[in-house]
């Protein structure tokens, strides 16, 4: 019954990210990935961001997003690109520590704030130091990628409540999709 699940969820996940994906209109959409020659099958984050910044340019010049949404999107990139730039001046042990501290900063102010319980930070910064440990210093550092989770993720979910509202899927099969995502984590 599971393995149905999962197989109906990936099913499920392959047409509606075919369906939105053909019908995004101001999603940005990199284009094939740039491999690195230095590490094989690891995608070079300065290449790919520098590719994302020039397709946000492209729909800025075609009028199809706003010039604030344009600076918005250009800042968070150029702020990734000096993240990594400043990474790779460091040793592979000195980017592991950087990212474990970057991360514990980040949820501590969560966990100040109240998004989250210390029990569920403490959990996150355990699963993701075991990935930064495993992350052999090449490509994207763990957890940081073209852009985090964000749009295309709300507009994915936002198509799954579509399509449960439209009777195409029921609200079972959307949630098993969405836990079937967030395994992934």
């Amino acid at each position: 019954m599971i393995k149905y699940k999962r197989l109906l969820a990936a099913t499920m996940l392959g047409v509606m990210l075919f369906s939105t994906a053909a019908l995004a209109d101001e999603a940005v959409l990199p284009q094939q990935s740039t491999i690195s020659t230095a590490a094989p099958n690891k995608v070079d984050p300065i290449k790919k961001l520098e590719d994302i910044k020039a397709k946000v340019t492209e729909k800025y010049n075609q009028g199809k997003i706003s010039k604030e949404k344009y600076d918005s999107m250009i800042s968070k990139i150029n702020e990734k690109e000096q993240y990594i730039k400043e990474l790779n001046s460091l040793t592979l042990s000195q980017k592991r520590q950087k990212l474990i501290s970057d991360f514990t900063a980040n949820l501590n102010k969560k966990v100040q704030s109240g998004k989250i319980s210390q029990d569920k930070a403490n959990e996150l910064i355990k699963k993701y130091t075991d990935k930064v440990n495993k992350w052999d210093g090449t490509g994207f550092p763990p957890g940081i990628k073209g852009f985090k989770r964000g749009d295309g993720y709300k507009k994915f979910k936002n198509a799954l409540e579509k399509a449960v509202k439209d009777k195409k899927i029921t609200e079972s099969q959307k949630q098993d999709i969405l836990n079937y995502l967030n395994e992934g984590k």
